[in-house]
């Protein structure tokens, strides 16, 4: 298991998250990126100033400011949705061809396989979760907030 070293100003601003019932989590270090990447399933936005985020996400940074933890900036983490992988193509039966007696159910039976895809597609885009990250001066990346949207 590998051990993350947490800063002093990232202990503070864990505290100051339990003080006030927020649970604060320490996700690394590293610099403020200056542009969008892609790592690990999660696509990562840097910002400068406070991003748009849900309405009960300002007081959590209000409370760090005013107890005097300075940020380097914001990151909004999306999670990616999975690609889907390529249909596998189904092996063809040797049975002689016979007379198909309802044409109507192959329809049916499409739809019916079609069906669970569409829904993990409407779920996979529906049920993303961002997460705002604060950049700490120190370079400490602090998840402040996850989120679901509409």
């Amino acid at each position: 298991m590998q051990t993350q070293l947490i800063t002093p100003e990232a202990r503070r601003s864990i505290l100051i998250g339990r003080q006030n019932h927020w649970r604060f989590r320490v996700l690394g270090q590293g610099d403020l990126p200056s542009e969008s990447f892609y790592k690990d399933q999660w696509v990562f936005e840097p910002h400068t100033t406070v991003p748009n985020i849900p309405k009960e996400g300002y007081p959590m940074l209000d409370a760090l400011r005013r107890s005097g933890v300075h940020f380097k900036g914001y990151v909004i983490a999306h999670e990616a949705p999975r690609l889907l992988a390529a249909p596998k193509e189904a092996p063809k039966p040797d049975v002689k061809k016979t007379p198909d007696i309802l044409p109507a159910t192959q329809n049916f039976d499409f739809f019916v396989m079609l069906l669970p895809l569409i829904f993990e597609l409407l779920f996979r885009v529906v049920l993303l979760d961002p997460a705002l990250i604060v950049v700490l001066e120190d370079g400490t990346w602090l998840q402040v907030m996850t989120w679901y949207e509409d």
